[in-house]
């Protein structure tokens, strides 16, 4: 009896990172897995739909992916249609007995077949054919299932006769030097496509080959039998362009082949516009919050999504515009046991820090009089100066980090949204933000160091029940602070009262009634794990 090893190939879906490992050997992706009984890896599947902006990278990148040094195969410039004599004789002879039967073949018995008559490649390793015949078998009945007359219909003829010839005029040679444990092709497709040719693109990706489909029109035709991105998933420039011939020739002078098709790919992938960004691409840029307005369930809806992701999200002159959520939630649901498990999503996150003790921000009667004083250029805060000058906190961090601290810090101050409190002048209600502002915790200065701009979104999540203390003035700061930079910050009140607002005027944040109070509610733990990140009281 053969031991069959299994073959596992799985869609890498984290899009950000899509060219480096279509380029990557499977050895150096994600979740690489060999055995005695499994060869798993990740494939990639990209349906790219537009172009940049900069359209001549676009084509100059497809053109160096279909030179001889290229290790992909671009199947769209070089698909042999041929097919001999003796093939399509023995595929006429398999659609006779398929049309001679009242319910036509079973696939197994169609499978049967076409290994009897040899139409299907045969590889010197049996766990690889009998992962080829599976794979088949799924695709076959992948086509059967969106036919409303499955394997009679009169289409099924003509996508036989493709997939068996370009498994043979193609697959068949590729496979030679496929082995277990090693990469399996890489294949671009290029323009449109016919129903046979989407197919076979759906074989080869059951097959674990890496895909990338490329429509500059951003015509999505492969979705039309991939609707639920089970094989592949898209990626939207934000430009489109008519669909021209595969390029001949470079449009401009360039050099090497295989890291000029990489390198360019890459500009092209994480160009500003693209949508889609290489970890820590702004770094180095100045966060700028953009609250948003919303329903209650929009917060629950919003909160998963990355920053990139929400509505507003763009770039502008060295500054990230960030959308926020900024919501308090009086009351609770009828529905008890949907309101704390929103709640727990919320706070079940490696970027949130729930807070249930109040205050929580550190007061101090240090007078920063001075150090506001050497801040200023021109009776503005001056983030430089900040930076540089010796009684700065924040030396530790990144430059990138202090710099935004800094801008953020200015803005905040410049314009402040919190209440003054009798006999407070402009400069006093400044003067205690920008003292604040450089007294934050070490918890919260954590938080901002693994906040990837365009990515997940850090998190507050306070919880007040009126047992745990009071919120204070220094607490509120702190939250419009976070809210400035870029950060959600969800306030609930069990009870419906006023406590933040007698900080913070509702108008810079939402606030949601839900159906019932709730006096003295404790704070309803996880009953079979602990919640990863709760921060009860930072000082």
């Amino acid at each position: 009896m053969v031991n069959y090893i299994n073959i596992e190939p799985v869609l890498f879906t984290l899009t950000e990172e899509w060219l480096k490992v279509f380029f990557a050997s499977v050895k150096e992706r994600p979740s690489y897995l060999i055995n005695d009984s499994t060869y798993g890896f990740q494939r990639v599947g990209i349906r790219v739909l537009g172009t940049p902006l900069d359209q001549d990278e676009y084509y100059n990148a497809l053109f160096e992916m279909n030179q001889e040094s290229s290790p992909v195969h671009v199947l769209s410039e070089e698909l042999d249609k041929t097919i001999d004599n003796q093939m399509m004789k023995s595929i006429q002879d398999i659609l006779d007995v398929h049309q001679q039967e009242p319910k036509g073949l079973s696939i197994n018995r169609l499978i049967a077949f076409m290994y009897g008559k040899q139409l299907i490649p045969k590889h010197h390793d049996p766990s690889l054919n009998r992962h080829i015949q599976l794979s088949v078998i799924k695709v076959i009945e992948h086509f059967q299932q969106h036919h409303s007359a499955g394997l009679l219909t009169q289409e099924f003829r003509r996508f036989l006769i493709d997939v068996v010839k370009w498994l043979k005029n193609h697959w068949a040679k590729w496979a030679e030097t496929v082995t277990i444990g090693e990469d399996f092709p890489k294949v671009v497709w290029y323009g449109d496509m016919n129903g046979s040719q989407k197919y076979f693109l759906m074989l080869l990706m059951e097959f674990g080959c890496d895909v990338l489909l490329f429509h500059p029109e951003g015509k999505d035709l492969f979705a039309e039998i991939d609707p639920n991105n089970t094989l592949s998933i898209p990626y939207q420039y934000r430009h489109t362009a008519k669909l021209e011939p595969f390029p001949t020739h470079q449009r401009e002078r360039q050099t090497t082949v295989a890291y000029r098709a990489n390198k360019q790919l890459e500009i092209m992938m994480h160009d500003h516009g693209s949508g889609i960004y290489k970890p820590w691409q702004f770094r180095d840029y100045i966060p700028s919050s953009i609250t948003l307005r919303m329903t209650y369930d929009d917060v629950f809806i919003y909160a998963r999504e990355k920053a990139m992701i929400r509505p507003e999200f763009k770039l502008e002159n060295n500054r990230v515009h960030i959308p926020v959520i900024f919501a308090k939630i009086q009351g609770v649901s009828k529905d008890r046991k949907q309101y704390w498990e929103r709640m727990r999503e919320l706070i079940d996150d490696s970027l949130a820090l729930c807070i249930r003790e109040f205050p929580f921000s550190q007061a101090t009667k240090a007078n920063y009089h001075f150090h506001y004083q050497k801040s200023l250029e021109q009776g503005t805060l001056s983030p430089e100066k900040m930076v540089n000058s010796n009684w700065w906190r924040y030396k530790h961090l990144p430059n990138g980090l202090q710099n935004a601290i800094a801008h953020t810090i200015k803005a905040y101050c410049e314009h402040p949204k919190l209440n003054k409190i009798a006999g407070e002048s402009d400069y006093d209600l400044q003067l205690f933000l920008f003292k604040q502002a450089n007294m934050m915790p070490e918890v919260v200065l954590q938080l901002l160091q693994q906040f990837d701009y365009a990515q997940e979104i850090p998190r507050l999540v306070l919880y007040n029940m009126e047992k745990n203390g009071e919120p204070s003035r220094e607490d509120a700061a702190l939250l419009l602070f976070l809210n400035e930079f870029g950060c959600d910050v969800i306030w609930y009140n069990p009870a419906g009262h006023n406590d933040i607002e007698q900080f913070i005027n509702p108008s810079f944040y939402d606030v949601h009634w839900l159906e019932e109070v709730e006096f003295q509610q404790e704070f309803q733990e996880k009953e079979e794990s602990i919640i990863k990140k709760i921060i009860k009281k930072i000082f």
